[in-house]
């Protein structure tokens, strides 16, 4: 059979829209065939960066593929979250935040992302209550004895806080709003310099996951007070909740996920997907998460997009009802 030119080009047109209708099927099927990199929003030493070098490490024999984490922290985890925004949508550049990302925008005016619209969730991997920490030689021993110190010394109380939007810093302007105290906030880039100067007594009290401050509790370097929560939490019986200690209808922890840019291909979300459905399954894996104090946790990207969008209802009327507005 005889093609004249013309047709020829037609025929490539025609294979070219094809190909580009199903660009991802042999990417998918190769994927990963390099190293992936994670970046973490926020600095060394927090829950989000214990949990994630933990999670990485199994990650990567699952996927058998090394993986490099990147610490990029700041600006209350936007600095980091826009970098995986932005980079390629090849499924090689991870991000692991918090579920309270997705309220950025009621945060940030000048925020050039909206998470349920930018980013993919893949899954959650793991959780981690948050507890309110005093200095080791902070006078009060409770909660109770807390909000009556910083009422007779109002604005001396210096609270440590880790960045705009974090749990632990929507943990403590909940707090602080309904124990109806005024505190010196001290901003840090990161849960791990805030627990540092913790430990040291240069700030008073802060809110930390609990597996961070777990050992420093044990070994008299900090106390804790409560745990932000209606009841208490199985990961430490023996700490009251921020309910026993009069401040009910209070609910905060980290929940941690993984993401990907909204337009990385579906194959590759999918085996992502598979990934984290295996490391779930994996007795060794769960094992050292929950020695570390940290809840492993997954659900498929499509229930993992519903739950952002609820957090996000979830907090819209709370931020209204405080008079919240981005800045």
């Amino acid at each position: 059979m005889n093609l004249s030119v013309s047709s020829l080009k037609a025929c490539c047109l025609l294979l070219a829209s094809i190909a580009l209708l199903f660009p991802d099927r042999s990417s998918a099927q190769a994927y990963p065939n390099k190293p992936l990199k994670v970046v973490i929003p926020y600095s060394v030493g927090g829950g989000t960066d214990i949990s994630t070098r933990l999670m990485s490490k199994h990650l990567t024999l699952v996927l058998n593929k090394p993986i490099v984490i990147e610490n990029k922290g700041g600006a209350g985890s936007t600095i980091g979250t826009e970098a995986v925004v932005r980079s390629d949508p090849d499924g090689y550049t991870l991000l692991v935040n918090t579920d309270t990302i997705v309220i950025a925008p009621l945060l940030f005016s000048k925020t050039s992302f909206d998470v349920r619209k930018d980013l993919t969730p893949i899954s959650p991997f793991a959780s981690a209550p948050i507890v309110l920490v005093a200095r080791a030689n902070f006078p009060a021993k409770d909660v109770r004895e807390l909000i009556a110190y910083a009422k007779k010394n109002p604005g001396q109380l210096a609270l440590a806080t880790s960045g705009a939007g974090s749990p632990h810093d929507l943990a403590a302007m909940i707090f602080r709003v309904r124990a109806g105290i005024e505190v010196n906030e001290v901003p840090y880039k990161g849960n791990g310099p805030a627990l540092t100067d913790t430990i040291a007594g240069h700030v008073d009290i802060g809110m930390f996951t609990l597996s961070q401050v777990q050992p420093y509790a044990q070994t008299g370097k900090v106390k804790i007070l409560a745990v932000i929560s209606p009841k208490r939490t199985t990961l430490a019986p023996d700490v009251p909740s921020l309910a026993e200690s009069g401040i009910p209808n209070v609910e905060v922890s980290s929940r941690y996920l993984v993401f990907v840019p909204s337009k990385t291909p579906k194959p590759v979300v999918k085996k992502l997907e598979a990934s984290f459905a295996e490391l779930f399954a994996n007795k060794q894996y769960r094992s050292e998460l929950e020695n570390l104090g940290f809840e492993p946790q997954f659900s498929q990207s499509e229930e993992s997009t519903e739950s952002l969008q609820k957090e996000f209802d979830r907090w819209v009327p709370i931020f209204k009802s405080l008079d919240i507005k981005p800045q």
